[in-house]
């Protein structure tokens, strides 16, 4: 469906010019082959949560990120000194070579610099932050999270040949070292990318945009997003000095929550609200200039800014997969705002820029947002034929396949490639950055205080869990008393439940979530008790001992889970379990599988599949009646049996109520 059909004004102006450039960097993306990346971002005003305080987050999904978390301490600055400003869309381990910022920045893996694009004035003190890929608290409390977006604008990186000097990277730390408030830091990064010029990490349109999700000490909550500018090298021309971005943000009112998913949220914009809008002050100005807008009517930065997600390839080369943004985005209202009626559509401006929640929520609740796969919905993603015999709801992305066999399926907030997810919570006390290695949906949520930053605290943390180490390598073998990376063992854990995801996920892992992750949530809330009415430095010490004792309880209890998991599931076995450890007991193909795929005693040959329209009569009895809550025609055993055909080998094939089984003869 197209977002742009009907009266708005927004398309009637683009230029033939914009439209060359804008098939150009799409062959461009073509040639780039898939990129994995694309992260979910939620918002949580302080209105809408019981203890307060408000959340941005930010849900990594990068397949070759450096994960560590990094310390890095406030400094005071030389007068007239310079900021140097690095390639931040090099990702990888290490994704910085620069012990000047850290001692934790140091070379490895055959890299020993990193690259430079320029630098820009320094100023004379920096706080001390929190930083991951991207930046994520700093010693005053302001958290930051980020979500790619499409864009027409697409700028072009001084290391590509252009002029411009900023990703979305640089411009979030930045802001952490340079900033106390949400406001601060929105103006800082619009005006840095404005001046200094802005391009996308990911290539061409698809990754023209960027959004970051924003909270601060003083509870206010904003989405802020910035696309490429509208170059022009005429010194008289308009906004000279500042047409290197465009960028708007909108507070996020109270009492509501806003998700942002791989697309532009930010609809209509009134330039005049500045208690709830901040802009570009040529925006509107700049985006008729470049063919977005004519003018007329309200300006909606999604409708002017981004194409059509229904007819647009966000993952250049395979087709396009209108769903990947808006099943996040319900997926998450459903939860928050079940009240809302909103629907699962592929219609991105459906979706409000925000959405009140019907209750307060918890710290909990919060994290739990980041781990469902739809489970009880329609598009629970532990069914189908996608999920396998063990129900595992992750997907294999890109591939020769996707481009062969264009198509579509369900994108989680919790994925294989989910690097970390880390929630920033803030407007209260004590702010704490809430991360979680790997997928959250098998991870648990560990604080990092942004009081433990200051001085008594001096950052330290967990360091040996979770700032060291990289997906480059690993090893079973520590050295003594030592602790591989909580990465490693939460990843380790989520790969090995594809043996048998669902047994495995609801005997062992999703209780083991679910009972550490309110441990860890006590623990925190314990600490900051225990700090209370100290010395400011006596406090920080506190917290920074708190937070690493937790961090090192949670990764010690995953590698032992992960030790015993690995007997208990050996060989798709269930192997001395608690109630029965001196046997070994048959999980097999669950029945529901072997009706679906026609099984008989003819499966000693291949045998190939058609699809079928109906759930297997054995599925078990609560996926059914979900399915059938949502209209799924749902058949009975016995409906079933009557309904199936006996094989006929002089024809080759064979079909069941499940599906049509087509067997080599």
């Amino acid at each position: 469906m197209d977002l742009y059909a009907g009266t708005s004004p927004h398309r009637t102006m683009v230029s033939s010019g914009l439209r060359l450039s804008i098939a150009a960097c799409l062959l461009a993306s073509v040639v780039q082959g898939f990129d994995v990346d694309g992260c979910t971002s939620v918002v949580v005003s302080a209105g809408a949560t019981v203890d307060g305080s408000a959340f941005a987050s930010h849900a990594n999904d990068c397949a070759d990120c450096d994960w560590r978390v990094v310390y890095v301490p406030a400094k005071d600055h030389e007068k007239g000194s310079k900021r140097i400003v690095y390639d931040a869309v090099w990702s990888q381990y290490p994704r910085l070579v620069d012990t000047s910022r850290s001692k934790q920045y140091a070379a490895g893996a055959g890299i020993n610099s990193s690259k430079i694009l320029g630098s820009i004035p320094q100023v004379e003190h920096t706080y001390a932050l929190w930083e991951a890929s991207y930046g994520l608290m700093n010693e005053h409390g302001l958290g930051l999270g980020e979500s790619t977006c499409p864009a027409f604008l697409v700028g072009k990186s001084v290391a590509d040949g252009g002029n411009d000097l900023f990703s979305i990277g640089n411009l979030m730390n930045i802001a952490l070292e340079r900033c106390k408030t949400a406001r601060c830091a929105i103006k800082l990064m619009g005006e840095l990318g404005s001046k200094y010029g802005f391009y996308g990490e990911d290539p061409g349109i698809a990754g023209g945009g960027e959004a970051v999700s924003l909270v601060d000490k003083t509870g206010e909550a904003w989405v802020f997003h910035i696309s490429g500018g509208v170059p022009n090298d005429d010194p008289a021309a308009p906004w000279a000095g500042q047409r290197g971005a465009l960028w708007v943000a909108q507070r996020v009112p109270e009492g509501h929550v806003a998700v942002i998913a791989n697309s532009n949220i930010i609809r209509r914009v009134d330039v005049h609200d500045s208690e709830n809008f901040l802009a570009h002050p040529g925006l509107l100005e700049l985006v008729q200039e470049a063919g977005l807008w004519d003018g007329t009517g309200p300006f909606d930065w999604q409708l002017a800014l981004q194409p059509d997600l229904g007819t647009f390839s966000y993952f250049p080369g395979l087709a396009p997969i209108p769903m990947y943004s808006t099943l996040r985005m319900w997926g998450i209202y459903r939860q928050a705002a079940p009240n809302a009626g909103l629907k699962a559509t592929p219609v991105l401006n459906d979706f409000p820029f925000s959405v009140p929640v019907d209750k307060k929520v918890t710290t909990l609740e919060v994290m739990q947002w980041f781990r469902t796969h739809y489970e009880g919905t329609e598009f629970d993603m532990r069914l189908g034929s996608l999920a396998g015999p063990w129900q595992t709801p992750n997907r294999a992305e890109g591939g020769q396949g996707a481009k062969t066999m264009p198509g579509q399926f369900a994108r989680a907030t919790s994925i294989p490639r989910t690097s970390y997810t880390v929630l920033l919570q803030s407007g209260i006390s004590h702010p704490i950055a809430w991360f979680a290695p790997d997928a959250s949906a098998s991870s648990v949520f560990v604080p990092f205080f942004s009081a433990a930053l200051s001085e008594g605290g001096d950052g330290n943390f967990d360091l040996e869990s979770y700032g060291t180490g990289s997906m480059k390598s690993f090893s079973f073998i520590t050295k003594p008393d030592g602790m591989a990376p909580a990465w490693w063992a939460h990843d380790f854990v989520a790969n090995w439940m594809d043996l048998s995801y669902q047994n495995m996920s609801e005997t062992y892992v999703y209780p083991a979530v679910q009972r550490v992750q309110r441990r860890v949530v006590e623990e925190a809330a314990a600490a900051i008790k225990e700090s209370a009415g100290k010395s400011t430095p006596e406090s920080a010490a506190t917290l920074a001992t708190a937070q690493s004792r937790i961090q090192r309880g949670v990764v010690t209890e995953w590698w032992q889970m992960a030790e015993m998991l690995i007997v208990r599931y050996n060989d798709q076995f269930f192997n001395f379990g608690e109630s029965a450890p001196q046997s070994v007991a048959s999980i097999g193909y669950p029945s529901f599988w072997l009706e679906m795929i026609g099984y008989n005693q003819e499966f000693y040959r291949p045998h190939w599949l058609q699809p079928a329209y109906q759930p297997p009569s054995l599925l078990p009895v609560q996926d059914l009646q979900a399915l059938a809550a949502h209209g799924t025609d749902i058949q009975t055993p016995e409906e079933a049996q009557a309904t199936s055909v006996v094989p006929d080998l002089r024809s080759g094939w064979t079909a069941s109520a499940g599906a049509a089984a087509f067997v080599l003869s």
